[in-house]
């Protein structure tokens, strides 16, 4: 999980992980030189959370990048599977078992999205295909897009790769510094013959991981939406 300036989410993301999780992992935060109390409050996170001796905490002394910490993360890690996260979600119980179960069931996957919830409890991504996402908008009941399907894309802020894949895609393009690095690294998957693929996983979400300027966001996402143009469009 890479932060910035998130303090105001980790609260009830470490409550999120209160619930079973039923499978040995490891968490990895790098943060990326937050400048509110994001630190502060990771290190008590971590002094106070019965998972403490799995939590390992890496302080970046400038903002990288989301892709470039990505990077770190898989430089530092040997899971044979990696989630990558944002600090800005909810988790629920079963969460890690259904993505690794999916990723177990389907040996073609690369990728595992999960289903992404508002907080209203409205679907916002379960995953996209052919420029449409699916179930956005559309209230969240059982049984709805709990089916494990092959897609173009996932939702970036908790998604599943194999470590197997990493000598044939490569990691995340560091080019992206914000928004994006998911929606070229699912290109580059597919291309390289893997499948993206959802699982039934629910994740709630906020929608806003750093506390950065509306502005500032708008250039990142337009930004990238640049790079992506001149990468891919042909």
């Amino acid at each position: 999980m890479v932060t910035y300036n998130s303090r105001r989410f980790l609260h009830d993301f470490f409550a999120s992980l209160n619930h079973p999780v039923h499978l040995p992992f490891r968490l990895t935060i790098i943060d990326n030189h937050s400048t509110d109390q994001t630190v502060n409050g990771l290190i008590r996170q971590k002094q106070r959370h019965f998972l403490r001796y799995n939590i390992r905490l890496i302080i970046n002394r400038k903002n990288l990048g989301l892709a470039k910490a990505w990077n770190m993360g898989i430089d530092r890690t040997d899971g044979k599977y990696m989630l990558f996260l944002n600090p800005d979600i909810k988790l629920t119980p079963g969460w890690l078992k259904h993505m690794v179960d999916c990723a177990e069931r389907h040996p073609e996957a690369g990728v595992i999205g999960a289903k992404i919830l508002n907080y209203n409890g409205i679907i916002d991504h379960a995953g996209f295909s052919g420029g449409i996402v699916r179930g956005r908008g559309e209230p969240e009941s059982p049984g709805r897009y709990e089916d494990e399907v092959a897609v173009d894309g996932i939702h970036g802020c908790c998604f599943l790769v194999k470590r197997s894949i990493i000598p044939v895609v490569g990691r995340f393009d560091e080019q992206f510094f914000l928004y994006a690095e998911e929606d070229d690294y699912c290109i580059r998957v597919r291309n390289a013959g893997y499948r993206v693929m959802v699982s039934p996983a629910v994740i709630y979400h906020y929608g806003a991981g750093s506390t950065i300027s509306r502005q500032t966001r708008h250039n990142y996402h337009q930004a990238s939406l640049a790079k992506m143009a001149q990468k891919w469009v042909k």
